[in-house]
């Protein structure tokens, strides 16, 4: 089976891109996802304890500002209300 030269050229730039990140010349690798496509999976992690969940537990995440206020004035709505 003959391969596509343009899957050739994809699979050494991934392979690149992932052999800069192991020797740290890489920029981290992120994406842009909604809130709800993770939502449910980060709390069924959390419930269920998963350990990869804690793996991750000091890495930083970017969220959007307005987002950041909700959980914010949240945080301190649910601290009165005990």
């Amino acid at each position: 089976m003959k391969s596509h030269p343009a899957r050739i050229k994809k699979h050494s730039f991934v392979r690149e891109m992932e052999m800069d990140r192991m020797a740290g010349t890489a920029q981290p690798k992120t994406v842009s996802i909604p809130l709800a496509q993770i939502t449910r999976l980060l709390i069924d992690a959390a419930e269920t304890n998963r350990t990869w969940l804690t793996d991750f537990a000091d890495d930083c995440v970017k969220i959007d500002a307005d987002l950041y206020e909700v959980l914010l004035a949240y945080q301190s709505l649910r601290h009165s209300s005990v």
